[in-house]
């Protein structure tokens, strides 16, 4: 409950701010959870934890016309990190349903990037958990406004 909590809190998060590209992470690879970062033009869009071994990583539908795009991710772990098959079931503006498939290794050693279906990119890390992972791995810092300078030639009166 606590874990779906966090991840719904990533992902709102991720949501709201400005983003850098999750190619510049700078921290290591640390622990043996497998996080997914989607990342479109605008930055980053979506972090997700695949804690389970089938997922439903993306899930979007129009109510008024049959235009789908559900994305399932099914993980492998290995010696050396995970596998990660992805089932892609689309129907777009062309009304031709569509099965992508795509297989991806995310190894410990690493923080691969790919191309993710026409979504832009996908990287995969490791952490500890959800609470491991540090908002400026993927926010870049802005420093406050603080201190307000008086305008010139303003009176208050």
């Amino acid at each position: 409950m606590i874990t779906k909590r966090v991840r719904i809190l990533v992902l709102a998060v991720a949501m709201s701010f400005p983003t850098i590209p999750v190619s510049s992470l700078s921290i290591p690879n640390r622990g043996k959870q497998l996080f997914l970062a989607l990342e479109g033009s605008a930055g980053v869009f979506l972090v997700t934890a695949l804690d389970e071994r089938h997922k439903w990583i993306l899930q979007s539908w129009h109510r008024d016309w049959a235009l789908y795009d559900f994305v399932l991710a099914v993980a492998t772990r290995t010696a050396n990190g995970s596998e990660v098959s992805f089932t892609r079931y689309v129907m777009s503006e062309d009304y031709i349903p569509r099965e992508e498939h795509a297989k991806l290794s995310f190894p410990y050693t690493e923080q691969p990037r790919y191309r993710f279906f026409d979504h832009g990119y996908i990287t995969g890390f490791y952490r500890n958990s959800a609470r491991d992972i540090d908002a400026h791995e993927f926010f870049p810092h802005e420093s406050s406004n603080q201190t307000l300078q008086p305008t010139t030639g303003r009176s208050d009166d």
